[in-house]
């Protein structure tokens, strides 16, 4: 359900309200203790590469998905969504866990081509400094790791909810409409497609996200 939930947000097959009701509903389900070690996968050797998938319906036969690469237009558009679903992936209550390669840009259908060894020496930069931002952050805030999440926006194409923890507050904000996103101004964590910076608010270009803090 969590792995749906990102990927149907990120292909706009979900306008938030969708992603919202599944998030709630896991963690409703669970203790918090239990909630808060819960593997949030995109990727696992039972599954196509999340690169592919976020992209790729392809159903061929066999030796056509041996052959089959994501092609020079497809490429630029699973990296722009997998970079806004890792992003929710180490922003949710839960354990982010990556499987080998997602981080370095690997593509396949599923076993065998989504077990192919590391690409060493190829992997895509903007994943890898991506990655291990967001690995960063996690280890750096409580609030990512321990903190309690509430939604204050989930449809339009739109996500924002806090994270909480102590007297640390985040405000995670995702833009998967079409339009600018004006949002109030803190500090900010992180932030990927930010138009404007001003003292007083910010605005997120369309595919935008950020990390406020405050």
């Amino acid at each position: 359900p969590f792995r749906t939930a990102i990927v149907n947000f990120v292909k706009n097959l979900d306008g938030g309200r969708g992603f919202k009701e599944t998030v709630m509903s896991i963690l409703e389900n669970y203790p918090p203790q239990v909630a808060a070690c819960n593997m949030n996968l995109l990727g696992t050797h039972d599954t196509p590469r999340i690169l592919t998938a976020l992209v790729d319906d392809f159903d061929g036969s066999r030796e056509e998905k041996a052959k089959r690469h994501l092609s020079r237009n497809q490429l630029p558009v699973a990296v722009e969504r997998l970079l806004m679903a890792s992003f929710l992936q180490y922003t949710l209550p839960g354990s982010p866990s990556l499987y080998y390669g997602d981080e370095a840009g690997m593509e396949g259908y599923r076993d065998p081509f989504n077990r192919r060894t590391y690409p060493w020496g190829r992997e895509d930069p903007e994943l890898l400094a991506h990655f291990r931002r967001l690995g960063q952050l996690r280890k750096t805030c409580d609030a990512l790791r321990l903190g309690d999440i509430r939604f204050f926006q989930a449809e339009d194409r739109r996500l924002g909810f806090t994270r909480r923890y102590g007297g640390s507050v985040l405000k995670i904000y995702c833009n998967r409409s079409g339009d600018p996103w004006d949002i109030p101004a803190g500090k900010i964590l992180m932030g990927h497609n930010l138009q404007t910076v001003a003292p007083d608010w910010l605005t997120l270009a369309p595919k935008g996200f950020c990390i406020v803090e405050g």
